[in-house]
């Protein structure tokens, strides 16, 4: 009798103990079918975020495991589409910028191409008064043709300032090596500049270099660039009547280096100077709307170099042009 009580207490209790263990396994594989969905869904997430960090917007969050979590879904998936609509909202305004963008180029270009003939004819028909073509003038009439002469220069590289802004806007600048002998460039350009130094009493003093090496560079547009230079040390290196040029070279780098004794640089727009149409940098800038200095630097950076401007110590600017040697 004492033993079948306690075989049928032993049998209660093993029952017992193997439903507190299904109930146990029960609520763990509940916990792990939740976990296992929980980590689906944040893998899920993941994804979605990942892909919108790169500027994809159409992915979308699944739904969540429990109301925190739909509820956060239900959120990134809105706001995914309000970064879509922004988006798309942008990039019309873009492209309707870009059309007017368009517009405005053609029409400059156009009428900087309407202007060039008339100017150029003009700036002849000086030279013709100053060479006396039409008769001997006296001395007011030669120094009100030679200022008429400054002006219609200052409109000539208004208007090749312009349609090469045009094309920088476009394309970049082709760049056509060739080897070119330094200290014959730079006396090329003096000698073009000549009769805008006479007009203006300035000299320029430049010492060539003895080794007269070649490099290969651009031509026509490093001349563009020392031209501009010059330009701004004629115009605006008031109170002085020198212009100096150096040239330090080497096998691996030329440095052109453009200094005037003028009243200098406000410090406040040194790192502006080469800025596009930057209006407070009109006392450097060729034409005085900002593109001389803007299309230098193009043609700097398009050279792998660079354009830098300082102060002297004294008194004037210094504006120096650096460019790497290329091997050709």
């Amino acid at each position: 009798m004492k033993v079948a009580i306690i075989t049928s207490m032993s049998f209660i209790i093993l029952a017992i103990i193997v439903i507190l263990a299904l109930l146990l396994i029960i609520k763990h594989v509940r916990l792990i079918v939740k976990y296992n969905r929980l980590f689906k869904y944040l893998y899920n997430y993941l994804n979605v975020i990942t892909s919108a960090r790169y500027g994809n917007f159409n992915s979308k969050a699944e739904d969540g495991v429990d109301a925190l979590t739909i509820q956060l879904s239900r959120n990134t998936n809105a706001l995914l589409e309000s970064i879509q609509d922004r988006n798309m909202m942008i990039n019309e305004n873009i492209e309707r910028e870009k059309q007017s963008q368009n517009i405005k180029q053609d029409f400059i270009t156009s009428l900087a191409h309407d202007l060039k003939v008339p100017i150029i004819a003009q700036d002849n028909t000086y030279d013709l008064f100053l060479n006396n073509s039409f008769g001997e003038l006296n001395e007011k009439q030669i120094s009100a043709i030679k200022n008429l002469k400054i002006s219609n220069n200052d409109l000539k590289n208004l208007i090749i300032d312009l349609l090469d802004a045009q094309k920088l806007d476009t394309r970049d600048f082709e760049i056509n090596y060739e080897d070119t002998n330094i200290n014959e460039l730079i006396q090329e350009v003096i000698n073009q500049t000549q009769s805008i130094l006479t007009i203006r009493n300035k000299k320029i003093h430049f010492e060539a270099n003895k080794e007269n090496i070649t490099y290969p560079l651009d031509k026509f547009l490093i001349k563009r660039v020392l031209n501009n230079l010059i330009s701004n040390a004629i115009f605006y290196g008031k109170n002085s009547e020198n212009i100096e040029i150096i040239l330090n070279a080497s096998k691996n780098y030329i440095k052109l280096s453009v200094i005037d004794e003028g009243d200098g640089i406000n410090e406040e727009n040194i790192n502006n100077l080469f800025n596009k149409y930057y209006t407070s940098a009109k006392k450097y800038s060729n034409i005085g709307i900002g593109l001389g200095l803007y299309i230098a630097n193009k043609i700097a950076l398009a050279h792998n170099g660079k354009l830098s401007a300082k102060n002297n110590k004294d008194k004037g600017a210094c504006f120096t042009i650096e460019l790497p040697i290329k091997n050709l």
